[in-house]
């Protein structure tokens, strides 16, 4: 077996160009896109990866028009309400939510609050603790985090940061070689591995790809 990465970032870049070119609305894009996110997801957990961090939504992100967001929120909502929680409870996953929720619409809100509670819904019973987590980014901005008097600080003064494992990898959809902003510390010695395809045509296959080239490279982190 391949060694594989602890940590692996995802960038779910492409699903406005994948509504456009196949001619869906863009609100069914979306929810493909998180049906497709859900699977990749269940794939990294069944390949060895411990902590696997999605980038859903970026602090910048919010400046799109509201018709566009309303299709997000609505697909991002139910991969919480109703595509993740199998997955969860299959790999024994915590949950993590990373960034300023408060944000976003309130159903949506609630929806990823239930997610990282003690189960996959109310009255659910504690995952298993199988050392896995999955952090999810919403309305996310490195610099707002770092400034924000929300986050904790250690005793040296600096702030306790909501992703603290360095991220191994990083897998970009839509052709973009670029991190826009995605957990910038904890990725300065991530390998960063792209693919022209995008997002919801991602498979569990390019990600087999991503982990063996992510294998065949030594990590010196600067040493």
């Amino acid at each position: 077996m391949t060694r594989a990465p602890r940590h692996v970032g995802i960038i779910p870049d492409g699903t406005r160009r994948w509504s456009r070119r196949h001619e869906v609305p863009l609100a069914e894009g979306y929810l493909r896109a998180m049906g497709n996110l859900a699977h990749l997801v269940d794939a990294l957990y069944a390949r060895g990866v411990a902590i696997v961090s999605v980038y859903l939504l970026s602090r910048r992100n919010l400046a799109r028009p509201a018709e566009e967001l309303d299709a997000v929120f609505r697909a991002e909502r139910h991969l919480c309400e109703h595509l993740l929680p199998p997955v969860l409870e299959d790999h024994g996953v915590r949950v993590s939510a990373v960034g300023d929720p408060s944000l976003v619409p309130r159903g949506f809100r609630r929806a990823l609050s239930r997610l990282t509670g003690p189960g996959a819904g109310d009255g659910a019973p504690p995952r298993p603790a199988s050392g896995r987590t999955l952090n999810l980014l919403v309305a996310y901005d490195a610099w707002e985090e770092l400034r924000s008097p929300r986050t904790p600080r250690g005793a040296d003064g600096r702030p306790v940061l909501g992703v603290r494992e360095d991220v191994d990898l990083v897998i970009r959809t839509g052709g973009g070689t670029l991190l826009s902003g995605f957990l910038p510390l904890q990725s300065q010695y991530a390998h960063l591995h792209t693919f022209d395809r995008l997002f919801n045509d991602l498979t569990p296959a390019d990600l087999a790809a991503a982990l063996a080239a992510f294998a065949r490279h030594e990590r010196l982190q600067g040493r």
